[in-house]
């Protein structure tokens, strides 16, 4: 193996190159750091080695621009935050003006999908539903809830098809779950998206619950009194 290190100007055999050339690609600032080697390597452009400056240059470009998307995203992700949290304390506050479950009922199948972005709100109650008609509140067999959220409390993924289209009359892409226990019954809050990856695992569940745990008061107190 030839010992370049020696030989000013000779060129180094293969595996010397290779070795070389592994140990900077492991370690580039060895080259960034070194303002005399830097200078060289510049200086020999017009030989035809490669612009080190410009290539570091270019890399650091890259990775300003690929913060600056992920800002973005970021900010466009809690903008929508934002704009979610406040459709649901709005949606919230119209829940205080329900005068008995025909009217939550109501509210919850057609003003609750636009003010939570989803296309379907269902609230399903284990045992006889206290409604004659209803079209968002239903009644479900005992173990629903345990056996759709196990020991959680709430979910968020995806919907299969089985489970969507029994507890929503048709194929939706994701939905959240949240339990709920109102008038000593057990029951579970459901929004659905027809979007596959508007719910996704590990999302946060804040809004979910904070809009359940209002139907849930609502609830137990007409509940309370059937």
């Amino acid at each position: 193996m030839t010992d370049f290190t020696t030989q000013p100007g000779a060129a180094p055999d293969a595996m010397d190159r290779a070795m070389v050339r592994q140990m900077l690609m492991t370690n580039p600032d060895w080259v960034r750091e070194d303002t005399e080697l830097m200078s060289h390597l510049a200086a020999s452009t017009a030989n035809g080695v490669a612009d080190l400056g410009f290539m570091v240059r270019e890399r650091l470009l890259g990775e300003v621009r690929d913060l600056k998307r992920r800002q973005q995203t970021i900010a466009d992700h809690a903008r929508n935050n934002l704009a979610l949290l406040a459709r649901a304390q709005g949606f919230v506050l119209s829940l205080m003006e329900c005068a008995d479950l025909d009217e939550l009922d109501y509210k919850l199948a057609w003003e609750a999908p636009s003010a939570l972005g989803v296309e379907k709100v269902r609230l399903y109650l284990e045992g006889a539903t206290p409604m004659i008609v209803s079209e968002a509140i239903h009644a479900c067999s005992d173990g629903l809830a345990d056996e759709l959220l196990g020991d959680e409390n709430d979910f968020t993924g995806g919907c299969a098809t089985r489970t969507s289209r029994t507890l929503y009359g048709e194929e939706m892409g994701s939905h959240a779950l949240c339990r709920i226990n109102a008038g000593g019954r057990i029951g579970v809050l459901a929004l659905a998206a027809s979007e596959a990856d508007q719910f996704h695992t590990g999302q946060g569940t804040e809004i979910l619950n904070f809009v359940a745990r209002a139907v849930e008061r609502l609830m137990d107190r007409w509940l309370s009194e059937t």
